[in-house]
């Protein structure tokens, strides 16, 4: 939604969910513009010419109002800067707050030719960071897919995609206070779905690498077992024992090696 001059006021140097994507994706050009934009080098990326977040913007209180008849309630705090409770930067601009489930919601807009799972995945960071501000347990999404009717998914918190986020997130309003511009970040992948099965049918990599695992794997078992036993067999006082083709090797802390005779 379009922010009011109060909500800028309030976001102001404050690490909100819809910045904190980019720390997530390690998109490098995104975080230095939003650094820039943090020390007051650069102005907030102004988005009132882009098409989809203003046809977003225009559909988003049609998707509150939806979600709000199909449930039977009136969501609150639309549009309420909410900051975490421990750290001042941390913040989150609310669509809506579901008092019966006690959590944010989400609404977006999308194409309607993406997989349900692409969604969610795309807006995990702005979810998960929406959880740790608020402490809920849990955040609506609620997506309109082309003129189709909203569908609705409700997603966990996830504490190691979070902690993983936060951490990334003190270094960065770090590298603010020492005006740093902060170093490349990894992508970080969104969090797995435990509810998801993926059929790998048809991939050629799979299939070869599945084959290789069978193949091998006894002898694979084999080989760990013939190990252990030679180190079983090795001498206390020896500081090597060989034969066979292969030779035991105590090293000067007292680890024990398997080797072949010509790996010596």
């Amino acid at each position: 939604m379009s922010l009011t001059a109060a909500q800028r006021a309030a976001r102001e140097g404050k690490l909100t969910a819809s910045r904190v994507k980019v720390l997530m994706t390690g998109d490098a050009d995104g975080i230095v513009r939003l650094y820039r934009e943090m020390i007051g080098e650069i102005p907030e990326e102004n988005l009132d010419d882009v098409w989809l977040v203003q046809l977003g913007e225009t559909t988003e209180p049609l998707n509150r109002r939806w979600y709000e008849r199909k449930n039977g309630l009136t969501l609150s705090h639309v549009g309420t800067v909410m900051v975490h409770p421990d750290y001042s930067w941390a913040a989150a601009t609310l669509d809506g707050w579901d008092d019966n489930l006690r959590c944010p919601i989400e609404f977006k807009l999308n194409n309607g030719f993406e997989p349900a799972e692409i969604i969610i995945d795309r807006y995990q960071p702005q979810l998960q960071w929406q959880m740790w501000v608020t402490g809920a347990g849990r955040c609506g999404l609620s997506v309109i897919c082309g003129a189709r009717e909203p569908w609705v998914e409700y997603i966990d918190p996830d504490p190691d995609y979070v902690t993983v986020m936060v951490d990334r997130a003190e270094y960065f309003m770090m590298c603010v206070d020492l005006r740093k511009v902060p170093v490349d970040l990894a992508p970080v992948g969104p969090p797995a779905d435990p509810t998801r099965e993926a059929d790998m049918t048809g991939n050629n990599a799979w299939a070869t690498s599945a084959a290789n695992w069978l193949a091998t794997k006894d002898a694979s078992a084999t080989f760990e077992t013939a190990k252990d036993a030679l180190k079983e067999l090795m001498p206390a006082d020896a500081k090597r024992a060989r034969g066979y083709g292969v030779y035991v090797l105590r090293d000067r802390a007292g680890r024990l090696h398997v080797r072949k005779e010509k790996d010596q």
